[in-house]
């Protein structure tokens, strides 16, 4: 998908305001997430807004350091943020992966899933966030905030 996000909030007019590599190491989930938040502290985005985009971002980038790079550190993963003038954000996490079909995972609330110790992530992200796309065959997802 290119950059202007076309599939997005109907505006081609994105500012980038981060763009991260990061090895594929659950230890360096915490530093990006932290620049995020630290980055929309600076725009001013209200504190309950940037606690769900920081645990939308955290499962994102967990599920593809685990799911999209199978713990391997010598991958990278990206992640950018970007907004529009009207202030919605947008969080792009890539990893060189795969992919998956998010259409194709189990429902979390499903009885046979209520005690399961993973399969929350994609849900979870869906709930927090207020627009979430997969690309890439499902190796990139791209959220929005507004």
């Amino acid at each position: 998908m290119s950059d202007e996000f076309s599939g997005g909030p109907e505006n081609n007019a994105l500012s980038e305001l981060l763009d991260v590599n990061m090895p594929a190491d659950a230890e360096a989930v915490a530093a990006v997430v932290d620049s995020i938040s630290e980055t929309l502290a600076r725009l001013e985005v209200p504190e309950q807004k940037r606690f769900e985009v920081a645990l939308a971002v955290q499962e994102a980038l967990a599920n593809a350091v685990v799911h999209g790079c199978g713990n391997d550190r010598s991958k990278q993963i990206r992640c950018r943020l970007k907004s529009d003038p009207q202030g919605r954000i947008v969080i792009i996490v890539t990893d060189p992966g795969p992919g998956f079909s998010p259409e194709l995972q189990p429902d979390p609330k499903g009885n046979a899933n209520l005690y399961a110790d993973h399969g929350r992530g994609v849900y979870l992200i869906r709930q927090l966030m207020d627009e979430v796309r997969f690309e890439r065959s499902g190796s990139e997802i791209m959220m929005w905030k507004y």
